[in-house]
């Protein structure tokens, strides 16, 4: 029987069982960590943002903050994590969590998965190459594809985040920084973070 796919970052009630995927700067609650759902509350900082306050079960009480954190509902007490492709990837790839911002390139990755402008399994370019670049090669016809309006929208976001994510890598790695090594080191990454996000669906 194949395991059922999870939601990352579902909405939360009171007393949900949850996995921790990451907690952007924390090493308390490491990935795979499960905790109880004690209270949620609108963050003050952050438009449509959340802050869940977790009894969690190795005895952290951090909260989780929805922007910058990922989780899965646990509808299970006897999920496996080590059978989970997901999981071990995490664990395996720590460099993405540690230097790019995953939540928003998930969510970018989401948006061009929705536009169906292109097989996933080919977009890593989409990831660093660009507005410009996207709407020139796959923009004929689209404007009234909503999805992909919106891809164009944060491409060069996510063009900057790929760029940040990369130099602050190979600061951590005293790398000198020149141009051949960033572009190949942004296309080994865009192509880790794409996997990553296929493992979630």
């Amino acid at each position: 029987m194949s395991k059922a796919k999870r939601e990352l970052n579902p909405k939360l009630n009171v007393g949900d069982r949850i996995i921790c995927v990451h907690m952007d700067g924390e090493t308390s609650v490491p990935p795979g960590t499960k905790g109880t759902v004690v209270r949620t509350v609108r963050d003050p900082f952050e438009n449509d943002g959340e802050i869940v306050t977790v009894n969690w079960d190795n005895g952290s009480q951090l909260a989780l903050l929805s922007v910058t954190d990922a989780w899965f509902k646990d509808n299970s007490e006897n999920v496996n994590e080590s059978l989970d492709p997901a999981s071990e990837y995490r664990k395996n790839n720590p460099e993405i969590f540690k230097n790019f911002d995953y939540r928003f390139l998930n969510n970018y990755l989401k948006k061009v998965r929705e536009s169906s402008v292109e097989n996933m399994l080919g977009v890593q370019p989409f990831l660093y190459s660009g507005k410009e670049w996207i709407d020139r090669y796959f923009g004929e016809d689209q404007e009234d594809n909503q999805p992909f309006q919106e891809v164009l929208e944060m491409a060069d976001e996510s063009k900057n985040k790929m760029i940040q994510g990369v130099l602050k890598y190979m600061q951590s790695k005293n790398m000198e920084i020149d141009l051949s090594k960033v572009n190949h080191l942004m296309k080994k990454f865009a192509t880790k973070i794409l996997e990553l996000y296929i493992s979630f669906f």
